[in-house]
């Protein structure tokens, strides 16, 4: 049983099915937030219209694909980018290379130390010839006949910290408000607080991933909502969710949930000016039932060991280093055999390999290194580390 916290009149409808069916006229206002680790990834669904705020990681790419097809979302009439780190730009450019119309790209028109020619947004917007279009705070955008939204920051460049450079807005909907706040720490928050752009929503998604310079009390009470939505990673982010944030949200009558809770993710809809809450769970293999890996450090090399009776195909499986950031998309002709094993080497791999990955090294030599290997739907697979302590 996943855990939540009840505070007060907040209604919750959770469910284990699936809950990734095309809207229904009457679905109401549906959030899907992906579980992306440490990072933000979410898709905002209104009657026919979908827009997708950030993207995850690059490594996440096949769980943003796969919920946009279980979802039926073949056209996405924006997508919003809140700033330009990694775990939150990261999908960017693979959504950019995908067959997934996109009718608008958005960012925040201030930015800070991002290099000319390297915002993540013009470049996946160049995949496809088009352009970025920058708000401002004060823009609005309409979002449908039922719903709006409306940029309250930032209202200053941040040269100390791009996350208080976050791309802040409301959506306003027939069903509630949604309020979306990236990576936004203490000092925007301050500024938009000494502005008054800050009130009330009824859904918010918790600044900076739960850590506690973000979430200041006086934010707090003037969000005021039913759910605070926090996209982390513990592991990733051992801070995050703080305990003073979590207890700060409690207090004000808010119900958390946090990402990191469900394997894939949860959706949150928004209906009648209540608030439901489901698990999102997708009809497709457990591979993790049958996958096992392992690093021999010495020769650089990932071995994936199959416990199914049957051939795995391993086709557009993704292998994760977290210490050097490195990721590997396995082709589409490679192959996990029955009850057997697939080994994937590099360059510094003296010995046989099935795959050779052509980069220097994959697993660090000397410090902690964590593999996470995803399947073609994003889901984890396996997870192993390199046999050092952390």
């Amino acid at each position: 049983m996943r855990r939540f916290l009840f505070i007060l009149s907040v209604f919750f409808c959770i469910s284990l099915t699936a809950c990734a069916a095309p809207a229904e006229p009457d679905a109401g206002a549906r959030l899907a937030a992906l579980n992306v680790g440490k990072g933000d990834c979410l898709l905002l669904m209104l009657g026919d219209n979908a827009y997708l705020i950030d993207s995850g990681y690059d490594y996440t790419w096949n769980l943003l694909r796969e919920a946009l097809t279980q979802y039926g979302v073949s056209r996405l009439n924006g997508v919003f980018l809140t700033h330009c780190d990694k775990d939150h730009a990261g999908g960017l450019l693979p959504l950019a290379q995908s067959d997934i119309a996109v009718d608008a790209w958005y960012a925040a028109a201030i930015y800070y130390d991002v290099k000319p020619g390297e915002h993540p947004m013009e470049l996946a917007a160049a995949e496809r010839g088009d352009t970025v279009r920058y708000l401002n705070a004060g823009d609005a955008l309409s979002l449908g006949a039922d719903a709006s939204l409306r940029v309250v920051g930032p209202l200053t460049c941040n040269t100390e910290n791009e996350n208080n450079n976050s791309l802040v807005f409301y959506v306003d909907t027939a069903e509630g408000t949604l309020l979306f706040t990236g990576d936004m720490k203490l000092d925007e928050e301050y500024e938009l607080l000494q502005a008054g752009l800050i009130t009330a929503a009824d859904l918010l998604k918790v600044p900076f991933h739960g850590d506690n310079t973000a979430s200041s009390q006086a934010f707090v009470e003037a969000v005021n909502p039913q759910i605070a939505l926090i996209s982390t990673s513990s592991i990733q982010e051992p801070d995050t969710p703080a305990s003073s944030v979590l207890k700060r949200y409690g207090k004000a009558g808010a119900g958390v949930i946090v990402t990191q809770e469900y394997p894939r993710g949860v959706e949150l809809t928004l209906r009648g000016g209540k608030i439901s809450a489901e698990e999102i769970v997708w009809d497709l293999p457990d591979y993790s039932r049958y996958v096992t890996a392992a690093i021999d450090r010495s020769d650089d090399l990932l071995i994936l060991r199959s416990g199914s009776d049957q051939d795995i195909s391993l086709a557009g499986w993704i292998v994760f280093s977290t210490r050097g950031e490195e990721c590997v998309t396995l082709p589409a002709d490679a192959v996990l055999p029955a009850n057997g094993v697939f080994t994937l080497g590099t360059r510094a791999t003296d010995g046989d390999a099935d795959l050779r990955a052509d980069i220097k090294r994959l697993w660090h030599k000397s410090k902690f290194d964590r593999c996470v290997v995803f399947d073609a739907s994003g889901g984890v697979a396996a997870v192993t580390d390199n046999g050092i302590a952390e």
